[in-house]
């Protein structure tokens, strides 16, 4: 009978543990969430490095990106995709969903970029507009939906040579701007016009020259938490450690330039 009383206190003592143990554990699987992030693909190294260090104060949470040109993104926000914070690389898709209502609270610009024609590594270099003006074809990204493209017709509108690359359909359109530095790569094209932080990128790419920062509207990238998101405060949070001295260390670390 003694040693049944004792099995019976050893069990009980267990039961005790387990459940002290649980109710430790418990409140913290509760607060652990999902981020879901979709960013201009230009981001991508620089917020893979942001969200790394942000886990390091939200450990059990996780941060989902969805890495894609500006216009696609907000088109997938459009339709209801579910996105709790988004980071475009021009304002006008952000100034687009607050129109219709989908934001929570304002954007804020946090980085800024500037653009370059590179040409294929090895290859003779493009040093001039005039001498763009004369490649047989020019990778740039899709105007329509991509903000690289859309900041690339700009450009070469200032220079003079628009109408002339397009008569000659001399365009090779791309879906963001990773794919036009692809073609470039791969010597698809003979050269393509990317951002600065995505021609750091490559090794198989080199720079000819930069584009002058007046030839388009200035490169600044908006961030902002959706109105549908469902972790309001954890992305407020995302959205403040961008801003913040290490976030903006990490983005220029990365090329990027603080906003001005």
């Amino acid at each position: 009978m003694t040693c049944s009383l004792v099995k019976s206190q050893q069990v009980f003592s267990a039961s005790l543990c387990l459940v002290l143990l649980l109710g430790t554990l418990w409140p913290q699987a509760l607060e652990a969430a999902e981020l879901t992030v979709s960013a201009a693909i230009s981001l991508k190294e620089a917020f893979t490095e942001i969200a790394t260090q942000f886990k390091k104060d939200h450990p059990n949470d996780q941060v989902l990106f969805n890495f894609a040109a500006s216009g696609e993104l907000a088109q997938q926000i459009e339709q209801g995709a579910p996105v709790d914070v988004f980071a475009s690389a021009a304002p006008k898709q952000i100034q687009t969903l607050d129109k219709k209502g989908l934001l929570l609270g304002s954007s804020q610009l946090f980085a800024h970029n500037r653009l370059v024609v590179v040409v294929p590594k090895g290859e003779a270099k493009v040093i001039s507009f005039e001498q763009l003006a004369k490649v047989k074809l020019l990778g740039i990204g899709n105007p329509k939906t991509v903000p690289v493209g859309q900041y690339a017709v700009e450009a070469l509108t200032k220079a003079g040579i628009y109408q002339a690359l397009l008569d000659e359909k001399k365009f090779v359109y791309a879906e963001n701007v990773r794919q036009v530095l692809t073609y470039v790569e791969s010597g698809n094209v003979d050269a393509g016009i990317v951002y600065a932080t995505d021609a750091r990128t490559s090794e198989k790419a080199t720079i000819g020259f930069p584009v002058p920062a007046n030839y388009s509207e200035p490169i600044v990238y908006p961030i902002a938490v959706l109105k549908g998101s469902k972790q309001p405060d954890l992305a407020k949070a995302f959205v403040a450690f961008v801003l913040s001295a290490q976030g903006q260390t990490i983005l220029q670390n990365k090329g990027f330039l603080r906003a001005k």
